[in-house]
């Protein structure tokens, strides 16, 4: 009875000590779990923060790429529209430029054309001056003609009918003209030959197939009279004939042939100005 009532007690007391030995470890057990809950509840937090904010950069970036796509494509059109307005701009200069230059052009041709018209003056004045008796006789005519002046011979003044030679009183005409023209050294002096339209006689087909042979030389005659005898630059001088083909009176009656057989000598401008 005795030893049973002592294992009895040894059971209790075991019982006891091992109680109070696994107490402290439940109690110690159960504050690392809520410490781990509570990191596990921090981390959750940080995480949600961290999806919220990589969402919201990812919205942006949504944002900053489609701005981007907007501004590339502005910025192309941008490009586009300063390569034309820079073209326009070059072009409108090249028109500045050139209009500057037919504008200085132009008004050297304007001065050029008072100077001409002054000699011009100057020349008819002197001509119809020295040769008033011809141009009374209508003989000799002068005309201004735009910015020329052409000063018409009746041509049997200067030559004999069918001849190239040049007859004493017309040689005296030229080399008054000739005194006239000479200093004029900007003009040029154009020498052109008419006929009528009357067939060339047996005698002067031999010399002169037709009227254009005939018109030509007499005008050459003239060129080189002005050359050698009245002293003028053969570079101011020209010749050219046409036979009947530039009438200024019908061929029908004898007054207009004989307006009709001619020679004029035209006066303007220094070639290429």
């Amino acid at each position: 009875m005795q030893f049973r009532s002592l294992w009895l007690v040894l059971a209790v007391v075991a019982i006891l000590h091992t109680g109070c030995t696994s107490m402290p470890f439940f109690a110690g057990g159960k504050s690392e779990l809520e410490k781990a809950q509570e990191e596990l509840d921090v981390l959750r937090a940080r995480q949600k923060q961290t999806e919220k904010k990589l969402q919201r950069m990812e919205l942006e970036l949504s944002n900053t790429d489609s701005a981007k796509r907007r501004y590339s494509a502005e910025l192309k059109k941008y490009k586009a529209q300063t390569a034309y307005l820079r073209n326009i701009n070059r072009q409108q200069q090249e028109n500045i430029k050139t209009l500057r230059l037919e504008l200085n052009k132009r008004r050297s041709i304007i001065q050029l054309q008072g100077q001409v018209i002054q000699l011009l003056d100057d020349a008819k004045k002197t001509i119809e001056t020295s040769l008033k008796d011809q141009i009374a006789a209508q003989e000799i005519e002068v005309v201004e003609v735009d910015d020329r002046l052409k000063v018409i011979f009746v041509d049997k003044i200067l030559f004999d009918s069918g001849s190239v030679e040049i007859k004493p009183l017309g040689k005296e005409l030229l080399t008054i003209m000739a005194d006239s023209l000479r200093g004029s050294r900007d003009q040029q002096i154009m020498v052109e030959g008419h006929t009528d339209n009357v067939p060339l006689s047996p005698e002067l087909r031999k010399r002169f197939p037709s009227n254009w042979e005939l018109s030509t030389a007499r005008a050459a005659a003239v060129a080189h009279f002005f050359q050698l005898e009245g002293g003028i630059a053969p570079q101011r001088l020209s010749a050219r004939g046409y036979s009947f083909y530039r009438p200024v009176a019908s061929n029908e009656t004898a007054a207009g042939r004989r307006q009709n057989r001619r020679i004029e000598i035209i006066l303007g401008p220094e070639k290429g100005r």
